[in-house]
């Protein structure tokens, strides 16, 4: 490789690798097939007047057609648009003008949708076999095998995608990555699994199954770091947790990566049966009960710590003396969290004067890595400001941290309560009372407070059948303080209890949307 360019992946995958497998529920590809496939489709779109640097947008689900079209997309210099498909069409819309797609790649099974998007963008081309006018399968059906004129152009410097974050907050930031940008975070990644002890390690041996979508970072990564690897690649398309666990068992999956959401929809799809599966999860903390069910039953899972606007910059690692089956790496994997290579972390307090690295300080993670966004965020300069600055990438999450380089995210700045001028980090408290057994669901919130300027509140789902009282729960939490888990004051001064909490469309507790669900 010359350059690090994402199309050069494949080509050496088809090369060294020619007969592994990229499977998805409608079949399957060798990497030689798909690189041949990937030349075909770039030169039709280049015939069709496609250019180097138009947006290009993708509404699809994880299939091997829209594996094939990272590359193809590449080959041309064009700028691959993964769209959030569970986002509000108001909000993809925003997203489309945003970034500029002039071209549209629709899997079919978003057909109304994508028909909504007809009039926002040139051109729209169906991915697959498909019934449409335009469809990628025709297109390659009729094209040359050889590279297309613009491929030569190409440049690891160039700009390579375009990602969203998933609107929590507001509207979707964007931010514009370059080849070497998203190589080199993906390949961290890989690399930090492959050179460090934990849940998720992974080697080519493995059979790899993304279920974090490719509008996430392009599944953490996955879509670039698997066919480095030149390892088996299977893709679930629009599957369920039932599918899911079918595809695991007829493709020998062993290693996944997905939110913990999706790997508490695995499990209780499973039942009691074990599930041995390496287990990359992130994006929203891991309850504690969930992480001891999951170990229970044959899980071996990493935490990996990052976003859409800084890419992946930690995972957690266990340290060399620990026992990789102990009840202790349980816990170690499901809360510290090393940085991956290339990446270096410090704490800041309020001042912007780093912390102690003493396992209790708490301060905000900032981030130095080769591959953040050169502009920062799309159209957003003070937003940019505010977070990518000389000295780094201000998360505005906080943290504790330790001697020998790890940390332990203990909440989002924005989630944190400051009671009495001390703060108390709401996803520690999450994270103890998922542990009770009727729990299904546990969201902290700050509730203005007259005396102490903040106060926690809880709110909780339970499962379904169980019965709670709010004193039942405030017993829980005083064991917790008794075993020096957490302060007494941290104990929340009220408990709401609901049917079930909202998800974002990554699957997490959308916590923003309960204090008007609450009518606080």
């Amino acid at each position: 490789m010359r350059e690090l360019v994402v199309h050069q992946l494949l080509a050496r995958a088809a090369e060294l690798f020619p007969t592994a497998q990229i499977v998805d529920p409608e079949g399957s590809v060798s990497y030689a097939e798909a690189w041949l496939r990937a030349l075909k489709l770039a030169n039709a779109l280049e015939e069709r007047g496609l250019e180097a640097g138009a947006v290009v947008g993708v509404l699809s689900v994880n299939t091997r057609h829209f594996f094939e079209l990272h590359f193809a997309l590449s080959l041309l210099g064009a700028v691959i648009h993964p769209l959030n498909f569970r986002l509000p069409q108001e909000q993809i819309v925003q997203s489309i003008e945003q970034a500029g797609d002039r071209w549209l790649f629709a899997w079919q099974g978003f057909a109304p949708l994508a028909e909504a998007l007809r009039s926002k963008v040139k051109e729209l081309i169906w991915l697959g076999e498909t019934p449409y006018e335009v469809s990628s399968e025709a297109l390659i059906a009729r094209a040359r095998p050889n590279p297309p004129q613009a491929a030569e152009r190409v440049r690891e410097t160039d700009d390579y995608t375009i990602l969203h974050t998933t609107g929590t907050t507001g509207r979707p930031k964007a931010m514009r990555y370059r080849h070497r940008d998203l190589l080199l975070a993906s390949l961290s990644i890989l690399h930090h699994l492959a050179l460090h002890p934990g849940g998720a390690h992974a080697d080519r041996r493995d059979v790899f199954m993304p279920l974090i979508p490719f509008f996430h970072i392009h599944a953490w990564g996955a879509a670039f770091f698997v066919p480095y690897l030149g390892a088996k690649l299977v893709l679930s398309g629009r599957e369920g947790p039932e599918g899911q666990l079918a595809l695991i068992e007829r493709e020998g999956v062993s290693w996944a990566s997905m939110v913990p959401t999706q790997l508490q929809m695995l499990l209780e799809a499973r039942g009691e049966t074990p599930l041995p599966l390496k287990v990359l999860t992130g994006g929203s903390p891991l309850p504690r009960g969930l992480a001891q069910r999951a170990w229970r039953q044959g899980v071996r899972y990493s935490l990996i710590y990052g976003g859409s606007d800084q890419l992946a910059t930690a995972i957690s690692a266990l340290p060399e003396s620990f026992n990789p089956e102990s009840e202790e790496a349980a816990e170690e994997l499901a809360t510290w969290v090393f940085p991956v290579p290339l990446a270096q972390v410090r704490g800041i307090d309020e001042s912007g004067q780093s912390v102690k690295r003493d396992g209790k300080a708490i301060g905000e993670v900032v981030f130095e890595v080769p591959w953040l966004p050169p502009q920062g965020y799309e159209q957003d300069p003070q937003s940019s400001q505010s977070a990518y600055r000389s000295d780094g990438f201000h998360t505005k999450d906080l943290a504790v941290f330790k001697q020998d380089g790890r940390f332990y995210v203990v909440d989002r700045e924005k989630d944190a309560i400051k009671s009495g001028g001390e703060w108390i980090p709401s996803a520690t408290i999450e994270a103890i009372l998922s542990e009770h057994p009727a729990v299904a669901q546990v969201a902290v919130l700050a509730v203005p407070d007259t005396r102490w300027g903040e106060r926690p509140l809880a709110v909780l789902a339970l499962i379904p059948g169980a019965f709670l009282q709010e004193e039942e729960l405030r017993g829980f939490l005083k064991e917790a303080v008794a075993q020096g888990r957490i302060a007494s004051y941290w104990i929340p001064d009220r408990f709401v209890f609901v049917e079930e909490i909202p998800l974002t469309s990554a699957g997490k507790l959308h916590k923003a949307k309960l204090p008007e669900m609450l009518g606080l």
